[in-house]
């Protein structure tokens, strides 16, 4: 079984970061409780646990944006397993994500834009040093004393 699936839950431990066959992947538990309206009271009703991986440079993105009780949404592929062991039996639910971000549900969020951490050999200039290389601004047209052609005001129009 391989279907499309969207869960919403929270994180039941930081995600674990590891390389499998040289790729990377981000693996975590996710607890995702259904609620129903009794009497003017929500009710939690059954708790369903599910494991989640993702893959590649999503994987590093997870691992360093994820804490455990955190409330997300995951989107992915649900894969369904019947297991045995000896006299066990029973079955694993997996989640191959293709999404997952924080549900902003319960409060705000704040994002900060991290910059990714390239490879050595492919490292691009941090912010500063891009800004050290990058050349000085030049003016377009005529230059500076464009501003004081005649009929024009000493004090730039912006």
């Amino acid at each position: 079984m391989n279907d499309a699936i969207t869960v919403v839950g929270s994180l039941g431990g930081d995600p674990i970061v590891k390389t499998v066959n040289g790729d990377r992947v981000a693996e975590f538990r996710l607890a995702s409780t259904s609620r129903r309206k009794e009497d003017e009271q929500w009710v939690d009703a059954h708790t369903n646990w599910f494991s989640v991986e993702a893959w590649g440079g999503f994987a590093e993105h997870v691992g360093s944006s994820l804490r455990k009780g955190d409330l997300v949404v995951v989107l992915g592929k649900l894969k369904v397993d019947q297991w045995e062991s000896g006299d066990k039996r029973g079955t694993s639910v997996k989640i191959r994500a293709e999404h997952v971000g924080h549900s902003l549900r319960v409060g705000p969020v704040t994002r900060e834009r991290r910059q990714p951490q390239p490879d050595a050999e492919h490292r691009e200039p941090a912010p500063a040093d891009r800004e050290a290389q990058a050349p000085a601004p030049a003016l377009v047209g005529a230059g500076a004393e464009q501003w004081l052609a005649p009929g024009a005001d000493a004090d730039p129009p912006f």
